[in-house]
């Protein structure tokens, strides 16, 4: 290759052309990045999760969850981590994740696969477990039947936090991808990788291309699809047409699909109002959107305006006005919370009380797992991946793959075992230990392990060369 008009680099004319030196391109990076398990939820319009109730047995184990998260920081804020978690991947696929309540039932007690009136779909417990493991999840169906399938389990004994390690939303969002489907991926950044390597409060662009994969990407409501739009105040659409019997409208099957976005609607108050109306925007039941309500007169002017602070909830907002007047209704998510998800309006200009939107139909009857797909997470990349494996807590049974802190012995049978919380410190690696053992198959299992003697240090404080929250692991080898 030579420079055009027998010119050198700097301009200049040249008797003898100068010759470009060849270079290697380089080639694009091939890394393996997102996985799936293989499974999913059916209904991925309303997957529900729920925390269980201290004394649940967890395969022969009391959960402990309440006390030692509790223990650490305020029952409010171990709960909003899980929520801002589940929140994530519903922002960015076609799934809704909503809390529900528990009724303490055991772990894998016989029920519906997905829409078990008694507990979520993915049920959050803790108890004590080895060291090296900071949380299991059970893979989703198909791989997993019954009211197993997505359960996730946290190490009691760990130290907790929100913002320092270890940090309990960087792990509630792992776990849940792994109970949406999710397997791990190799890119560092990704909420997924396989190792724990510092606080990672959101989703990598990598983690959303997977769980798109068997999801689908967030979609928009049909006000906002088919060549139709509310996005904006001049394109509000009109609901007096809308009005019932009982003067009420009620639309459903609303959603908010990307951060920030908001849906605009028209009403008229009619003449036989009284003297004004309610707003109710609802994602109580439906999904972790985080609702406002704002209303403007027809010259936009603000009338009003409602939001609330949970993760699903319902907005109400009462505005005043003269028969024959119009308004601008905003819905929107608020600035805090769920950022996306669906929801209903409901629209009262009378005095009958209004009826909730109840959730969708999302009820599988129990079904037996495939089996595999067991998945852990470490401090340390040199970590050994065992094939075939079978993890046991208590009568708590799950097949597939292991990751272990090396040295790792493929052969050993061993299982997870409850154990009293240690002191932490550098003796707290000896107190637990953990179980793999090779046998019957049954459910699959993901866990997020860490190297006790180097993470315990963090921990406690013992090492004054700690790396910060958002620093890479520094595992140290055993001696």
């Amino acid at each position: 290759m030579s420079h055009s008009n027998g010119r050198s680099r700097h301009g200049n004319s040249s008797s003898s052309p100068r010759h470009a030196r060849p270079a290697l391109e380089g080639l694009e990076e091939r890394l393996l990045m997102y996985g799936a398990l293989g499974g999913n939820w059916v209904y991925g319009s309303r997957i529900t999760y729920s925390f269980a109730p201290d004394g649940t047995s967890i395969g022969g184990t009391p959960s402990t969850l309440y006390q030692s998260l509790t223990a650490r920081m305020w029952e409010s804020t171990w709960q909003v981590a899980f929520q801002r978690a589940a929140a994530a991947w519903q922002a960015v696929a076609g799934i809704n994740l909503v809390q529900v309540s528990d009724n303490g039932m055991p772990f894998g007690e016989y029920g519906h696969q997905q829409g078990d009136s008694r507990v979520g779909d993915i049920r959050i417990g803790a108890i004590a477990q080895g060291s090296g493991t900071l949380a299991l999840a059970f893979a989703p169906p198909q791989i997993n039947g019954g009211t197993l399938a997505g359960d996730i389990v946290l190490n009691s004994t760990i130290p907790w936090n929100v913002n320092a390690t270890y940090d309990l939303q960087t792990v509630a969002i792992h776990e849940l991808g792994h109970a949406l489907g999710m397997d791990h991926s190799a890119i560092y950044n990704a909420a997924m990788y396989q190792y724990y390597v510092g606080g990672k409060q959101s989703l990598h662009a990598d983690d959303t291309a997977g769980i798109r994969a068997i999801y689908g990407a967030r979609r928009f409501d049909d006000w906002n699809s088919y060549g139709n739009s509310n996005l904006y105040y001049w394109e509000a659409k009109s609901l007096d047409t809308w009005r019932n019997g009982l003067n009420q409208i009620t639309v459903p099957n609303l959603n908010i699909t990307m951060p920030g976005q908001a849906e605009w609607f028209w009403v008229t108050i009619p003449a036989d109002s009284v003297g004004g109306f309610t707003v109710r925007m609802q994602s109580a039941g439906l999904s972790s959107l985080t609702p406002q309500i704002t209303v403007y007169d027809a010259s936009l002017n603000l009338k009003g305006t409602a939001a609330t602070a949970g993760f699903g909830d319902t907005a109400t907002l009462t505005v005043h006005g003269a028969i024959g007047q119009g308004f601008f209704i905003k819905l929107s998510p608020a600035s805090w919370g769920g950022s996306t998800g669906s929801y209903g309006l409901q629209i009262n200009f009378g005095t009958n009380p209004l009826t909730p939107f109840q959730p969708p139909y999302t009820v599988i009857p129990h079904q037996p797992g495939t089996g595999g797909g067991f998945m852990s997470m470490t401090a340390d990349a040199g970590a050994g991946a065992h094939d075939d494996e079978t993890v046991r807590i208590g009568s708590l049974i799950g097949q597939g793959h292991t990751y272990t802190i090396p040295p790792a012995d493929p052969t050993a049978t061993t299982s997870v075992v409850a154990a009293a919380a240690p002191p932490l410190g550098a003796a707290w690696g000896q107190a637990l230990r953990q179980d793999v053992s090779a046998s019957s198959r049954g459910g699959s299992w993901i866990a997020i392990g860490f190297l006790d003697e180097a993470l315990s240090a963090w921990g406690s404080g013992d090492d004054d060369a700690s790396p910060a929250f958002g620093g890479r692991m520094r595992a140290r080898k055993p001696a």
